[in-house]
């Protein structure tokens, strides 16, 4: 074949590579015929999610694995930075995304959520008590994990100020207490976990700012997922177990209120 004849070719080959769409996510149904359902998060989210001596708990998991029993089908797990959820599931690594995952306009562009799972109320984490709302950090340093609503939120806000971007919670953590950053924003239902993993650490959340719904993210086009954890979240929510849970991890219902 001449270069003539080669170059065309090549090039409506590639358009139509371009053109093509991502191939479909897993029906509930492949999901349920397989017996697993796949799951990313970044584990790193106390108490919502957490990866411990090998294994992944938190309210997050502990509530998808009891649903997921509720409809026939065990959790596997992979960890993954918050930042790569949303590439995940467009490339059908994975199902479903967990992590104290904020239900947002800018999300809802890209992905589809469950349910609300919780509602969490944010406030501003600092070592100085005077720092209380977003209008204190007026030429303060920010810490904020990367693709996270805090992220997103902090970047808006309408006066100087620095924003320092870490790739995990862990590392946000580390830098308050560090004082590499003056604060961070953060849900203020963490408040007791953060006090039990750094008892020597005197944080101080300021009063909730504004509460913001929690789902799991699913992949925009995964409607029979969607639907199927739907159900077995409502369900869930109305049960003893799930009372049992959110007292275990909160020492209150985060149900989002009607």
């Amino acid at each position: 074949m001449t270069r003539s004849r080669t170059l065309p070719l090549l090039t409506a080959t590639l358009i139509a590579l371009l053109a093509a769409p991502h191939a479909g996510a897993r029906t509930f149904a492949q999901i349920k015929a397989s017996g697993v359902l796949r799951v990313a998060t970044p584990g790193d989210l106390p108490p919502f999610t957490m990866h411990e001596a090998g294994r992944f708990r938190g309210y997050e998991p502990e509530l998808l694995e009891a649903v997921a029993a509720g409809l026939g089908v065990r959790v596997e797990f992979r960890m993954a930075p918050a930042s790569d959820l949303i590439k995940l599931l467009q490339d059908d690594q994975v199902d479903v995304a967990i992590g104290g995952l904020g239900i947002t306009s800018t999300r809802e562009n890209k992905v589809d959520f469950t349910v609300p799972t919780a509602c969490a109320g944010v406030s501003v984490v600092s070592f100085d008590p005077k720092l209380q709302k977003h209008t204190d950090l007026v030429g303060k340093t920010i810490g904020v994990p990367s693709g996270s609503i805090m992220h997103s939120y902090v970047q808006k806000l309408p006066f100087e100020k620095k924003v320092n971007i870490y790739p995990s919670t862990g590392d946000v953590i580390y830098a308050v207490i560090s004082k590499a950053v003056d604060a961070t924003f953060a849900y203020t239902v963490m408040a007791p976990a953060a006090k039990r993993m750094f008892p020597k650490a005197t944080f101080s959340f300021g009063p909730e700012l504004w509460s913001v719904p929690l789902g799991m993210m699913v992949r925009e086009d995964n409607t029979s997922t969607r639907a199927a954890l739907n159900t077995g979240i409502t369900r869930y929510l109305q049960t003893n177990s799930y009372a049992f849970l959110t007292a275990k991890h909160f020492s209150k219902d985060v149900r989002c209120k009607s």
